[in-house]
């Protein structure tokens, strides 16, 4: 949610992984047009987490790719940050040891820092 709207990025739809963008508008109930998304995007996964960050920016965390023919999967715990204003992606270098890659996580901002908790680890272990 970010302030009266509902966005939305990526997925699965039981045929692909998706890297598309919409946004729902609470107010009049009406989908607005996706727009296209510039700068360094994240390769496609799905089971990320997506947060508002200081309502300037969307922060993605992780996330698990598999192809259609099951030859390739990926888990990641790579970071980047979507400006609204722009919407434009940036993959974020971080300091310290990340987390473990994940899926299927939640991830909370309080103040200036990211929280990630549970998940689902490359072994299929919930961590």
């Amino acid at each position: 949610m970010f302030y009266s709207k509902i966005i939305i990025y990526g997925g699965f739809n039981e045929k692909a992984v998706l890297t598309d963008y919409h946004v729902f508008n609470t107010v009049n109930k009406t989908w607005l047009e996706s727009p296209t998304l510039e700068g360094d995007q994240p390769h496609p996964r799905e089971r990320f987490s997506l947060v508002s960050y200081h309502d300037k920016n969307l922060i993605l965390f992780g996330g698990y790719y598999c192809s259609e023919d099951l030859e390739v999967e990926e888990h990641y715990n790579d970071v980047y940050a979507l400006h609204l204003g722009s919407l434009e992606w940036h993959r974020l270098e971080c300091e310290g040891e990340p987390p473990k890659p994940r899926f299927a996580h939640t991830a909370s901002i309080i103040h200036k820092s990211m929280y990630i908790f549970g998940g689902v680890n490359r072994e299929g272990s919930v961590v």
